[in-house]
């Protein structure tokens, strides 16, 4: 039978049923998402230096034989320490606190190593490098793609495989973009760059490579969303809004003034509804910015103008507390419906009979909204929340079994930078508010090396005594070959060490989702009074009475995303601090520059100067690719020639002026979106 890309991954040679498990748990299903399964990094061994010339603070990858390894005791604990030389000179590799590293060397082995040279102890020393065994000194070393891999299945293992799917599935890829338009901007072929992304013979090789699926996916992303915009422009749409009598008394009668920021939302929102077309909006402010008040005078409108309206919480706790809020600011000038997974099948039956008689007026709840037996009345205004890492045709499937297609407002609580705002929401018209309300107090942040994190959990603990609750947030989900912080090994240590006879939770993304809400339920009811958690917390969970929270490893992170954790505490009228405990040098001077800047916008700005936009493009996805862009190296030169290349082919199409190759992109990167109006709909 002729190979297809769409073949199981378990068909391919070197897998089998076994390796087929292993690879579904990183995404990889087909022959298809194997080659699209990139490497997200290069260990870069064809470039050796003397080490007579090495010199502190450069990164280098040196070769030479053993000739020493011994344990010495340092203030980061245990040391491995192994010499090695290559006539020229000589350089110490050094592991903290895992000494099964002696197992890996002997003197005469002949070794090649990456990593950064810094003095200490009196000689070069390279910490925690990459490293190999190697052939002869002073050859040519290879350049070695890394993977993300999974338990029982190393990036090794996933190199050899995939370069045996090459070797049979290369002749079938069909590439998506003209070679005209590759050639103009100086990428590869997509086959080619296919042979190079997974066996680079240079990172200059290797970076063309990424370029060419960086610019691939970001022109995908924009034709789509830009046709989708076209087509849900001409949709039918909600008749235009006349009346605000009572959204305009909700707002009179809120206990505080709204900032300038949320009247200038508001002022967006309004015309949109008032405008006869279906409202395609992004509501983006940082974390306390007041965007629910906006989203609820929308979801009020709507009803006072004879619809309905839904709210879709990126997790139980939160649906559940946004129901709250919306009876206590609402009271009797709506009716407010709630559904989530673990309601009981009677409430459930109950209130989806409610809503299809239209006794129902705002329906709030998790995906269950997006069940298929969820029927409205009239549906004329969704919110959901853009961190549900739903894509655009997700999103429309709430207009299921309408023929209208309601108004959608997606809020965003992660801030995006202008530069990239029109590229992750093309789709979508965007109001930004950059203003906090009055009496908002920020988080203190406070940046330490780890000789001050005892400091840290004895603050923690003052204020575990005055009956508050706090976080404590690690890289690593369980203990690896690094030295970071594991969530799992962290709750041990504070069970025995600082927080001892504190009730402690633990929660980190494998676990199951029940798991997760019973915990962060428990959390919220405050019944566990430390959440030790991974970056899974980044939202969805707010817990006023949460007051400190301690970051382990905190350089680990991103700006941004130190920021969005930190937004967990202070939601509340008490004082609240957050510590970010940095594990190198270099690491602790990055964060200092959170102790002064509390906006998430010049954040995320400070964030894309420092790492590149790459980062941003897992904070929205849109169903398009499973590509993982933020790991193609993207910078912002390679957005803006796609976005621009995307703009003029469809131009050239709606012209009618495009060639046949150009038509034919076109048509398969809708077909990748589907169709926006009839996703969804009763047949």
């Amino acid at each position: 039978m002729r190979p297809s890309l769409d073949d199981s991954v378990r068909y391919v040679k070197g897998v089998g049923p076994r390796r087929a498990e292993r690879l579904n748990e990183l995404g990889v299903r087909t022959a298809r998402d194997l080659l699209d399964h990139f490497p997200f990094r290069i260990d870069d061994f064809s470039r050796v230096l003397p080490m007579g010339l090495l010199t502190p603070g450069s990164e280098v990858t040196v070769q030479g034989e053993v000739f020493s390894a011994s344990f010495v005791q340092s203030t980061r604990g245990k040391a491995f320490r192994v010499g090695i030389s290559d006539g020229t000179g000589a350089v110490y590799l050094v592991w903290y606190n895992m000494p099964y590293m002696y197992r890996n060397f002997r003197p005469g082995l002949s070794v090649a190593a990456s990593g950064k040279v810094e003095w200490r102890r009196g000689s070069l020393e390279i910490a925690h490098p990459i490293w190999r065994e190697s052939g002869t000194p002073r050859e040519k070393g290879p350049v070695i793609p890394v993977y993300h891999a999974t338990q029982g299945l190393t990036s090794q293992s996933l190199h050899s495989i995939i370069k045996e799917a090459l070797k049979v599935y290369a002749p079938y890829i069909k590439p998506l973009i003209p070679k005209s338009i590759l050639d103009k901007h100086g990428l590869l072929s997509e086959v080619e760059a296919y042979r190079v992304i997974h066996n680079p013979d240079s990172p200059e090789a290797w970076e063309k490579a990424r370029r060419t699926f960086a610019f691939r996916e970001i022109l995908s992303l924009q034709v789509g969303l830009l046709s989708m915009k076209a087509e849900v422009e001409k949709a039918p749409s909600p008749r235009a809004f006349t009346k605000f009598d009572e959204a305009r008394a909700f707002l009179r009668d809120l206990p505080f003034r709204l900032t300038p920021a949320q009247q200038r939302a508001i002022d967006d929102i309004g015309r949109d509804l008032t405008s006869g077309r279906t409202m395609n909006r992004l509501l983006q402010g940082d974390v306390g910015s007041g965007k629910t008040v906006v989203a609820m005078w929308g979801l009020l409108s709507a009803v006072e103008n004879g619809w309905q309206g839904a709210l879709m919480a990126p997790t139980e706790v939160l649906a559940t507390q946004h129901y709250k809020t919306f009876r206590d600011l609402l009271g009797d000038r709506a009716r407010i419906g709630f559904l989530s997974g673990s309601v009981r099948k009677s409430e459930r039956e109950s209130t989806l009979e409610e809503l299809e008689s239209g006794e129902i007026d705002i329906l709030i709840g998790t995906h269950a909204l997006l069940s298929p037996e969820v029927r409205w009345r009239s549906l004329g205004f969704v919110v959901t929340d853009e961190q549900h890492r739903f894509g655009v045709k997700e999103r429309l499937k709430l207009s299921s079994g309408h023929t209208i297609l309601p108004h959608m407002l997606v809020v965003s609580a992660t801030p995006i930078p202008r530069s990239l705002a029109l590229t992750l929401y093309g789709d979508l018209d965007v109001s930004v508010m950059d203003s906090m309300p009055e009496g908002r107090s920020p988080v203190a942040t406070r940046c330490l090396n780890r000789s001050g994190r005892e400091m840290a959990y004895r603050t923690l603990l003052e204020e575990l005594s005055r009956g508050r609750q706090a976080f404590v947030v690690c890289p690593l989900i369980t203990e690896g070959k690094t030295d970071r912080k594991a969530a799992s090994m962290v709750k041990k240590e504070l069970e025995e060490g600082y927080l001892k006879g504190k009730t402690i939770g633990l929660i980190h993304g494998s676990l199951s989702k029940n798991e997760i809400n019973d915990t962060m339920a428990g959390f919220a009811a405050g019944k566990i009074q430390v959440l030790v958690a991974t970056t899974v917390v980044e939202v969805g969970i707010d817990i006023p009475n949460a007051t400190a929270m301690v970051v382990e490893d905190a350089d680990s992170f991103g700006l941004a995303t130190l920021h969005q954790l930190r937004g967990r505490v202070g939601r509340g009228k008490h004082p609240s601090v957050c510590f970010l405990i940095a594990s190198t040098e270099s690491g602790f001077k990055r964060l200092k520059a959170l102790e002064k800047i509390n906006d998430g916008f010049e954040v995320a700005e400070m964030d894309l100067r420092e790492r590149g936009p790459g980062q941003f493009f897992g904070t929205a996805q849109h169903g398009v690719s499973d590509t993982k862009l933020a790991e193609l190296g993207l910078s912002l030169d390679v957005i803006a020639r796609a976005r621009e290349e995307a703009r003029e082919m469809l131009s050239l199409v709606e012209k009618g002026a495009a060639s046949s190759e150009i038509r034919e992109t076109v048509e398969r990167i809708r077909q990748r979106f589907g169709d926006p109006l009839t996703h969804g709909r009763s047949r």
